[in-house]
């Protein structure tokens, strides 16, 4: 670090990982599109030249404050960073290392205003952060910031159809049968003291297309789902006789399985082979 550098934020300064300039730790880098999208000038302040920024290049990210400048390398961007539950509005996560060892993570998100980035890091990384550690670097660029804001409407969009009530009769997924009013209350009945279960509740978890399943001379629809990120150890089977409003299931959770809806002996036996084929591969 160059001699007389300043204490930047809160604990700003360490050295080894604010410097003049970095040397080379990785080439992996950002292909051409990912830089179109979230590449360019970020900074707390566009209109100040001097307000902290962070530049998004090919080969390296690089947060700037002053004659401080801390670089990240050996750059990857992980769309599913948070798998299948991101947070509102999040774009890309862009990772990478400061010296080849300090793990580095800049969040490209956008809201009403437009593209912003966040950074999060390792415990050295934070530390050397300080304030800048909880900043919203907005984007400079506008071409971003419109995208971002028209693809933040078009998400608000999608989770509003999400939630939208579903017509008797036409759901096609479990995650769509919960939107049926009529179903939804014979399920939340049938659940009983489970409903405190939010994925249960919900049905939101990953799921298979509803089919038709014949038991004991009724025709039944069958649904099965899951917790998600949980698959293996929470997870259900449902019979559900629209014509009746009657429901009757079979719920794995907490290593032991359970019936709802006091299924008959005939229904129960099926429940108990659906469960099998559909969550232990028949076994």
């Amino acid at each position: 670090m160059m001699a007389g550098t300043r204490r930047l934020g809160m604990g700003m300064g360490l050295c080894g990982v604010w410097l003049a300039c970095a040397p080379v730790w990785g080439q992996a880098g950002l292909d051409a599109e990912i830089l179109r999208l979230y590449g360019g000038r970020y900074a707390l302040d566009c209109g100040s030249p001097s307000s902290p920024r962070v530049r998004v290049e090919a080969t390296a990210v690089m947060v700037e404050q002053g004659n401080q400048r801390m670089t990240a390398q050996g750059l990857q961007a992980a769309h599913s960073y948070f798998g299948q539950s991101p947070p509102p509005g999040f774009f890309v996560a862009l990772m990478g290392q400061v010296q080849g060892r300090h793990e580095v993570v800049f969040l490209v998100q956008g809201d009403s205003l437009g593209q912003y980035l966040q950074i999060d890091g390792d415990r050295t990384v934070v530390a050397n952060l300080g304030a800048l550690g909880k900043g919203r670097f907005r984007s400079c660029d506008a071409t971003q910031n419109q995208r971002a804001v028209a693809h933040l409407k078009d998400e608000q969009k999608a989770q509003a159809s999400s939630r939208a009530p579903v017509a008797s009769g036409t759901a096609k997924y479990p995650s769509e049968l919960i939107r049926d009013a009529r179903f939804k209350a014979a399920y939340r009945r049938a659940l009983g003291p489970l409903a405190k279960q939010p994925w249960l509740a919900r049905m939101d978890g990953p799921g298979v297309a509803l089919a038709q399943e014949k038991v004991a001379g009724l025709t039944y629809q069958m649904a099965a789902f899951c917790k998600a990120h949980d698959c293996g150890e929470n997870n259900a089977v449902m019979l559900y006789d629209a014509p009746q409003g009657r429901i009757y299931g079979l719920v794995h959770m907490a290593g032991r399985n359970q019936f709802i809806g006091a299924p008959p002996q005939p229904v129960a036996a099926e429940l108990n082979r659906l469960w099998r084929r559909e969550w232990r591969q028949g076994r």
